[in-house]
């Protein structure tokens, strides 16, 4: 492992495009967390409204 790291550190012309797929793929990872967050809070807000609107007393 230290040897292929050395490698891309001596060769940049190598280590520039394994950086833009790494950071790609972190930056997917990181929307798709975004989105799943966003969907939940909404998901949330939404059963706390209509918890709220229809009252705790709805017989189940």
């Amino acid at each position: 492992m230290q040897n292929v790291m050395q490698f891309l550190v001596a060769n940049p012309i190598y280590l520039v495009p394994i950086l833009i797929v790494a950071a790609m793929m972190i930056y997917g990872i990181l929307k798709k967390l975004i989105k799943i967050a966003a969907i939940a809070a909404i998901a949330g807000g939404l059963y706390v409204a209509i918890v709220r609107y229809l009252g705790t007393g709805t017989g189940f």
